[in-house]
């Protein structure tokens, strides 16, 4: 994703080509990763000649936040309790992110009660 923030669209071997530079990779891994990366939707891409031309469908924010919650939803949805307690563990090591967390939850609440904006 990295690269293609940074250079714009990209075919396999571009971005191969980029890895390259810091470490050997083969080819197939790049061109399955971007593949299922097109798939999940993370980015579009365009027939370009005989090769796809690869671009990032979200900022790093938002692919920052979808990757989050693809993570945490996965946790969630197999492990509810456990995932809530661990993750409420590690936010408790960093400090004033549980008021953080607090103030998140309150405002979802508010969006959420009736009468309020989500409703």
């Amino acid at each position: 994703m990295e690269i293609l923030w940074v250079r714009g669209a990209q075919t396999v071997v571009d971005v191969e080509n980029a890895l390259r530079q810091h470490r050997d990779i083969a080819h197939t891994t790049v061109l399955t990763t971007l593949d299922r990366m097109h798939r999940k939707g993370y980015l579009t891409r365009e027939k370009c000649g005989k090769a796809f031309v690869y671009s990032p469908r979200y900022s790093p924010k938002e692919f920052r936040h979808a990757m989050a919650e693809e993570v945490v939803g996965a946790l969630l949805g197999q492990f509810t309790e456990p995932a809530i307690s661990a993750f409420i563990d590690l936010v408790a090591q960093e400090p004033g992110a549980l008021d953080q967390l607090e103030r998140l939850i309150e405002e979802r609440r508010r969006q959420r009660a009736p009468g309020g904006p989500g409703a």
